[in-house]
């Protein structure tokens, strides 16, 4: 039997719903400066989610050479919210900061390469471009993957 668009709508909603408990989470612990490790993994996992949802929707526009560089984000983006916590509950809120930040420019770079792709003007400047954008991307991927490291340690 045909399902509706009513459960897809929904899964957005919840989508949204998700997204702005995990904003309400993160300003919370900035502002009380605690926060717990079971909100701290929730957060890793919505980063996640949304920057595979953002390389997933990049990869029918991208060559097949580049997109395996894009698979190796999910790997460097697994985890790290929960290191910005002490062992007992208190957020370390320059790191959350730093981190947060890296992943915004992630994001938004993550979005400039979507939006290079869909403009098809002159594919020569966009391959240009492209690569230029991917060498950020890996030099803003170590530096997250440098941070996640002093955090663990």
């Amino acid at each position: 039997m045909h399902k509706s668009i009513r459960p897809q709508k929904n899964r957005q909603v919840s989508n949204l719903n998700g997204t702005i408990r995990i904003a309400a989470i993160i300003q919370k612990s900035m502002t009380t400066g605690r926060s717990s490790y079971v909100e701290m993994r929730a957060v890793s996992r919505l980063v996640v989610y949304n920057i595979k949802s953002r390389v997933n929707s990049i990869k029918p526009l991208i060559s097949n050479s580049n997109y395996p560089e894009l698979l190796s984000i999910s790997a460097v983006m697994s985890n790290g919210y929960e290191f910005t916590l002490t062992p007992n509950g208190i957020v370390k809120v320059n790191e959350l900061e730093r981190l947060l930040s890296t992943d915004s420019d992630i994001a938004i770079l993550l979005l400039t390469i979507e939006k290079v792709l869909k403009s098809n003007n002159n594919n020569h400047n966009n391959s240009s471009v492209i690569d230029e954008d991917l060498a950020i991307l890996r030099e803003l991927l170590n530096k997250r993957r440098r941070l996640v490291d002093v955090l663990k340690a």
